[in-house]
């Protein structure tokens, strides 16, 4: 069995792996598109089904809020600040909580970077039955937030079991 301190500290590594390496993927798919995919055009993927965009978005999430840049910016800096200190005030020893909150820091590190060196985000992920299109930092704040209320809920219905056992 695994003492706490180090426990503790491999799940700091989870969490802080997970988000440089979301970051790290986040900022290559965008390389990729820019350098694959003409400004404002689509490739087909999956016929009918998936392309890839280059769409530049000065907004937040799916096209949200266009040209509130700096605001965006300044919520992300505020939304990553909040994330690590839910990370250290509740230090949940649980890999699957570390991972999702890592998915959500670097889905908003990587909208950071772009914000703060481009000015726009790199939008490229386009579902025919989905029409905005997104990224791979958006991607992964969505199933880091899914992720946790799955958490949340499971461990919510484990406390009523045991309170009604």
């Amino acid at each position: 069995m695994m003492d706490k301190k180090k426990k503790s500290i491999l799940m700091n590594v989870y969490f802080l792996l997970t988000g440089v390496v979301v970051l790290v993927l986040d900022q290559i798919s965008k390389y990729l598109i820019s350098i694959n995919v003409s400004e404002g055009t689509t490739m087909e993927v999956i016929p009918k089904f998936l392309y890839f965009a280059n769409i530049k978005n000065t907004g937040a999430a799916f096209g949200m809020f266009q040209s509130y840049t700096k605001i965006l910016a300044i919520v992300s800096l505020v939304a990553i600040f909040l994330i690590i200190i839910l990370k250290v005030m509740l230090n949940l020893e649980f890999v699957f909580y570390n991972i999702s909150l890592g998915f959500i820091l670097g889905g908003a590190l990587g909208n950071l970077v772009d914000r703060y060196f481009i000015g726009e985000v790199t939008d490229f992920i386009s579902f025919t039955f989905f029409p905005p299109v997104f990224n791979a930092a958006d991607s992964f704040i969505v199933i880091g937030f899914i992720l946790i209320i799955i958490l949340i809920l499971r461990e919510y219905l484990k406390q009523g079991k045991t309170r009604g056992s």
